[in-house]
């Protein structure tokens, strides 16, 4: 069954970033992703998608896998290949994987300007593996589908980021702050 997560990070450059670990994760084979989104907040408010997972690219090059083992036992490899790849193009298109635009729209609409966040539909997640690289970044969790105790997991593992994070500007803050004794 697939999960829904979607993180703010404090910079669209984090977003990138978690991304990147995030497609080496699925490579690594910690995750299934099936789609992966950045939506970020424009200073004007606009908010910008950028699809990083392309779910009808990836069907039509495993319908080619597929078709060229099929055709490779028939002794057509090519047209094994070239139907496979028609077959999941069109499979790809009929299912329509991955994630709604208009919810992440309005989901993006909570987003300060200046931010970003990164949506991702994923399956097989080994989340004890994947939640210290999408807390390296530091974010915030948006929205999370996942079971109650793997959303405990990564809310565990998001926090720590944040605390440190507001206890080294506290006390920036109280070191900097004007002295109220009187002498």
């Amino acid at each position: 069954m697939s999960q829904l997560l979607a993180i703010v990070y404090d910079s669209p450059e984090a977003a990138r970033r978690t991304a990147d670990r995030m497609r080496r994760l699925a490579k690594g084979r910690l995750l299934h992703l099936i789609d992966l989104v950045i939506a970020r907040r424009e200073w004007d408010g606009k908010i910008v998608l950028d699809h990083s997972v392309d779910p009808v690219s990836n069907s039509v090059l495993g319908g080619a896998a597929l078709g060229s083992l099929i055709g490779y036992l028939m002794l057509t490899p090519m047209v094994g290949i070239v139907g496979g790849a028609a077959m999941g193009a069109l499979g790809g298109m009929i299912a329509e994987k991955g994630l709604d635009d208009k919810f992440i729209r309005e989901t993006a609409d909570q987003i300060a300007p200046g931010k970003a966040a990164v949506f991702m539909l994923v399956n097989d997640v080994v989340m004890e593996k994947v939640a210290p690289a999408l807390a390296e970044g530091g974010g915030d969790l948006l929205y999370s589908s996942l079971a109650g105790t793997v959303d405990e997991v990564l809310t565990a593992a998001l926090k720590p980021k944040r605390a440190t994070r507001f206890l080294i500007s506290a006390q920036d803050m109280s070191e900097s702050a004007p002295s109220n004794a009187t002498s």
